[in-house]
Protein backbone atom coordinates (compact mmCIF):
# COMPACT_ATOMS: atom_id res chain seq x y z
CA UNK A 1 0.00 0.00 0.00
CA UNK A 2 1.27 3.49 -0.87
CA UNK A 3 2.10 6.56 1.18
CA UNK A 4 -0.69 9.11 1.62
CA UNK A 5 0.65 12.87 2.63
CA UNK A 6 -2.13 14.71 4.24
CA UNK A 7 -0.99 18.58 5.37
CA UNK A 8 -1.87 19.28 9.04
CA UNK A 9 -4.75 20.68 9.95
CA UNK A 10 -5.33 22.44 13.68
CA UNK A 11 -7.67 19.64 15.06
CA UNK A 12 -4.69 17.24 14.04
CA UNK A 13 -2.00 19.16 16.88
CA UNK A 14 -2.24 17.08 19.94
CA UNK A 15 -1.62 13.58 17.42
CA UNK A 16 1.27 15.74 16.56
CA UNK A 17 2.49 16.78 19.92
CA UNK A 18 2.17 13.16 20.96
CA UNK A 19 4.47 11.76 17.64
CA UNK A 20 6.97 14.98 18.33
CA UNK A 21 7.27 13.80 21.91
CA UNK A 22 8.04 10.24 21.31
CA UNK A 23 10.70 11.49 18.44
CA UNK A 24 12.48 14.06 20.65
CA UNK A 25 12.25 11.36 23.29
CA UNK A 26 14.13 8.69 20.84
CA UNK A 27 16.64 10.95 19.70
CA UNK A 28 17.00 12.36 23.15
CA UNK A 29 16.11 16.16 21.81
CA UNK A 30 14.62 18.53 24.22
CA UNK A 31 11.08 18.82 23.63
CA UNK A 32 8.89 21.70 25.07
CA UNK A 33 5.27 21.11 24.48
CA UNK A 34 4.08 24.94 24.78
CA UNK A 35 6.58 26.12 22.68
CA UNK A 36 5.87 23.11 19.89
CA UNK A 37 2.74 24.29 20.27
CA UNK A 38 2.97 27.97 19.12
CA UNK A 39 5.16 26.93 16.34
CA UNK A 40 2.83 24.83 15.14
CA UNK A 41 0.02 27.15 15.21
CA UNK A 42 2.57 29.58 13.78
CA UNK A 43 3.11 26.97 10.81
CA UNK A 44 -0.03 26.81 10.36
CA UNK A 45 -1.19 30.73 10.08
CA UNK A 46 1.68 31.09 7.61
CA UNK A 47 2.15 28.13 5.47
CA UNK A 48 5.23 30.35 3.93
CA UNK A 49 7.42 29.62 6.42
CA UNK A 50 7.04 25.36 6.53
CA UNK A 51 4.51 22.60 5.89
CA UNK A 52 3.96 19.62 8.67
CA UNK A 53 2.05 16.75 6.96
CA UNK A 54 1.15 13.53 8.23
CA UNK A 55 1.90 10.26 7.03
CA UNK A 56 -0.55 7.12 6.47
CA UNK A 57 0.19 3.90 5.34
CA UNK A 58 -3.63 2.80 3.51
CA UNK A 59 -5.60 4.31 6.70
CA UNK A 60 -3.58 3.83 9.26
CA UNK A 61 -1.69 6.92 10.89
CA UNK A 62 2.29 6.32 10.33
CA UNK A 63 4.15 9.30 10.99
CA UNK A 64 4.73 12.54 10.02
CA UNK A 65 7.52 14.89 8.19
CA UNK A 66 7.99 18.83 8.50
CA UNK A 67 9.41 20.67 5.54
CA UNK A 68 11.00 24.40 6.34
CA UNK A 69 11.45 26.92 4.22
CA UNK A 70 15.23 29.22 4.47
CA UNK A 71 16.73 31.42 2.80
CA UNK A 72 20.67 31.64 2.03
CA UNK A 73 23.01 33.65 0.04
CA UNK A 74 25.19 30.11 -0.54
CA UNK A 75 21.76 28.29 -2.29
CA UNK A 76 20.84 31.06 -4.04
CA UNK A 77 17.94 32.47 -1.92
CA UNK A 78 15.08 29.67 -0.56
CA UNK A 79 15.84 26.67 0.50
CA UNK A 80 14.40 23.82 1.87
CA UNK A 81 15.11 22.28 5.69
CA UNK A 82 13.74 18.48 5.84
CA UNK A 83 13.08 19.05 9.32
CA UNK A 84 11.60 16.37 11.19
CA UNK A 85 10.72 12.96 10.09
CA UNK A 86 9.05 10.51 12.67
CA UNK A 87 7.78 6.76 11.62
CA UNK A 88 5.83 4.91 14.01
CA UNK A 89 7.97 1.91 14.84
CA UNK A 90 5.68 -0.76 13.19
CA UNK A 91 6.13 1.78 9.70
CA UNK A 92 10.01 1.79 9.80
CA UNK A 93 12.19 -0.48 7.51
CA UNK A 94 9.34 -0.78 4.93
CA UNK A 95 10.68 1.88 2.32
CA UNK A 96 8.11 4.51 3.63
CA UNK A 97 10.68 6.93 3.97
CA UNK A 98 11.77 7.15 0.47
CA UNK A 99 8.36 7.97 -0.26
CA UNK A 100 8.44 10.54 2.36
CA UNK A 101 11.65 12.15 1.16
CA UNK A 102 10.21 12.04 -2.52
CA UNK A 103 7.18 13.74 -1.82
CA UNK A 104 9.08 16.15 0.00
CA UNK A 105 11.55 16.91 -2.75
CA UNK A 106 8.81 17.18 -5.49
CA UNK A 107 6.95 19.87 -2.93
CA UNK A 108 9.98 21.56 -2.75
CA UNK A 109 10.62 21.64 -6.53
CA UNK A 110 7.31 23.08 -7.34
CA UNK A 111 8.12 25.46 -5.31
CA UNK A 112 11.26 26.43 -7.36
CA UNK A 113 13.53 25.82 -4.57
CA UNK A 114 17.39 24.31 -5.67
CA UNK A 115 18.53 22.80 -2.69
CA UNK A 116 16.74 20.65 0.39
CA UNK A 117 19.04 20.17 3.17
CA UNK A 118 18.88 17.92 6.34
CA UNK A 119 19.83 17.36 9.88
CA UNK A 120 20.49 13.52 11.05
CA UNK A 121 21.91 12.42 14.64
CA UNK A 122 25.35 10.94 14.54
CA UNK A 123 24.44 7.71 16.16
CA UNK A 124 21.93 6.99 13.70
CA UNK A 125 22.46 5.07 11.04
CA UNK A 126 19.50 4.00 9.56
CA UNK A 127 18.48 7.45 8.83
CA UNK A 128 21.95 8.34 7.44
CA UNK A 129 21.69 5.45 5.34
CA UNK A 130 18.35 6.68 3.84
CA UNK A 131 19.47 9.88 3.19
CA UNK A 132 22.51 8.69 1.67
CA UNK A 133 20.29 6.18 -0.69
CA UNK A 134 18.31 9.08 -1.55
CA UNK A 135 21.26 11.52 -2.66
CA UNK A 136 21.94 13.59 0.41
CA UNK A 137 25.72 13.65 0.97
CA UNK A 138 27.16 15.32 3.95
CA UNK A 139 28.81 18.59 3.88
CA UNK A 140 32.20 19.50 4.29
CA UNK A 141 30.90 22.19 7.21
CA UNK A 142 29.79 21.65 11.01
CA UNK A 143 26.32 22.90 11.85
CA UNK A 144 26.22 24.40 15.14
CA UNK A 145 23.65 26.05 16.91
CA UNK A 146 23.11 28.66 19.83
CA UNK A 147 19.88 28.37 22.02
CA UNK A 148 18.89 32.24 22.24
Amino acid sequence: MNALFQLLSDHEIPTLLEMMREFYSQQEMRFDETAASQTINNVLENPKLAQIYLIFRGAELAGYFALTFCFSLEFHGRFALFDELYLLEPFRRQKLGKAVVAFAEDLSKKAGIKAMRLEVGRENAAAQALYRQCGFEEDARKLMTKWL
